[in-house]
């Protein structure tokens, strides 16, 4: 069953470009409906994600630099008749390519714009995390996870590092920064309102750091870009990497507001040392599953995937070093 329909607008000159792009796709698969007034044709496709990828790199080089034509892709929920081909079924539920990179980049996008919303959900998240750890309640963490909308900008940073997209590298930035930088300030304002004593679970940031403090965001960031790439959205995984994120930064503005500056220094390595590992899973799994640019020295893709992943594991690798020794009692960190 084809769960991928695409249609193409163009002027009547680029059919026959077009048409060479479908080659390998069976005739019955493919159609162009005649051109109207405007001179312009339609060509509506249907083939399965795994082909997809192929198909719009030839199209997109084909049409290069060309006006007067758009690309839509579309998600099929069912298809009519039966395939009958098993092995046609099989190689496809067998394949293991992710989406196309223009599925990923647009499941992506939408979930890294710096709204209100979007500030809002992490300033409340950061509360309700920080009062539940100052209540020693696990549930209302938990629950402070749901809501916090962290992943979007972690992913979306790796995405464009595995692609070389600068600008969106940059918006990404921008929207991580300030989403941490929101959860910072109402963590510190709800630590000069709220006294505590320090008997919490404030205390899992305020003693040393240990390995699993790299071994939890490396799980949580293979486990997100596995499903983002995949074409799978839950809010499942959005929780595995708030759990990450989210105690630490909220214990981090609760410690700098109450004045205890060398644990909120802890609790702020235990958040960087989490964002660098959810990067560098996430960079990993983005390049196995094939997710590449269309064109490695276009103007628009400016980094390489070789260094960016050697600068990603070398400052996990580091904090990972840090840690080890701060669990040793070597450095501050250790308590």
């Amino acid at each position: 069953m084809s769960d991928r329909l695409i249609q193409i607008v163009a002027a009547k000159k680029h059919v026959d470009t077009i048409s060479d792009c479908f080659e390998d796709l069976p005739e019955k698969d493919w159609y162009c409906f005649p051109a109207g007034e405007d001179d312009r044709q339609v060509i509506i496709a249907a083939l399965d994600h795994v082909d997809m990828q192929d198909v719009l790199d030839k199209i997109a080089e084909a049409l290069d630099g060309q006006d007067g034509w758009t690309l839509h892709a579309l998600t099929t929920e069912a298809s009519l008749p039966e395939v009958e081909d098993e092995d046609e079924t099989e190689r496809v539920a067998q394949e293991e390519n992710a989406n196309a990179r223009e599925e990923i980049y647009s499941d992506i996008r939408q979930n890294t714009a710096l709204t209100v919303d979007y500030l809002v959900m992490t300033g409340l998240a950061t509360v309700v995390a920080a009062i539940g750890l100052l209540q020693d309640q696990v549930a209302v963490v938990i629950g402070a996870m749901v809501i916090a909308p962290l992943l979007g900008p972690i992913l979306a940073f790796a995405f464009a590092t595995t692609l070389g997209t600068v600008p969106l590298m940059w918006i990404a930035l921008r929207a991580l920064g300030a989403g941490l930088g929101v959860g910072v300030a109402a963590g510190v304002a709800l630590g000069f309102v709220v006294p505590f004593n320090g008997e919490s679970s404030l205390m899992a940031y305020d003693g040393s750091l240990s390995l699993m403090t790299v071994a939890l965001p490396l799980a949580s960031g293979a486990a997100a870009a596995l499903m983002v790439a995949g074409g799978q959205t839950s809010g499942l995984v959005g929780v595995m990497v708030a759990a990450a994120l989210l105690p630490p930064l909220a214990a981090f503005g609760l410690l700098l507001g109450n004045g205890s500056y060398v644990p909120a220094v802890r609790a702020l390595a235990t958040v960087v040392i989490n964002i660098a590992a959810i990067n560098l899973a996430a960079l990993a799994v983005f390049r196995v599953k094939g997710v590449r640019p269309r064109d490695w020295q276009s103007d628009t893709h400016q980094t390489s995937i070789r260094v960016s992943f050697a600068i990603a594991a070398a400052v996990v690798a580091l904090l990972g070093l840090a840690v080890y020794a701060a669990e040793h009692g070597w450095l501050l960190f250790g308590g």
